[in-house]
């Protein structure tokens, strides 16, 4: 028995398909480069009672690397009895860029 001849070609399309998956998601930037992928082939075997026939259960699948996280830091301030946050990007709130405060005087 030939893999390709299997289901008339259908075990090597349903390969393929999920190779396609796995490269796409080796080549997707979010995902860490050198994690393994996986392709799963599994075939299930029933033979009848007079062990003249075989019914063939076929399935492929994958596994894919993860997207990667994202990490970020908030800064929390209480007021009254609520919280209030804010993300905290380059600037912490209420910070002055000294090249912003030296334009608004009019001194270079």
């Amino acid at each position: 028995m030939n893999l390709n001849e299997i289901a008339g070609g259908g075990l090597q399309e349903l390969f393929s398909h999920e190779m396609d998956k796995v490269l796409k998601n080796i080549k997707d930037p979010n995902t860490d480069p050198k994690a393994a992928r996986k392709i799963n082939i599994q075939l299930t075997i029933k033979a009848d009672e007079q062990r003249m026939v075989g019914n063939v259960d076929i399935k492929v699948s994958h596994t894919s690397a993860p997207i990667r996280g994202l990490a970020t830091n908030i800064l929390m301030e209480k007021d009254g009895n609520s919280v209030t946050v804010e993300e905290i990007s380059e600037r912490l709130p209420g910070q002055v860029e000294i090249a912003n405060i030296i334009n608004i005087e009019g001194v270079r």
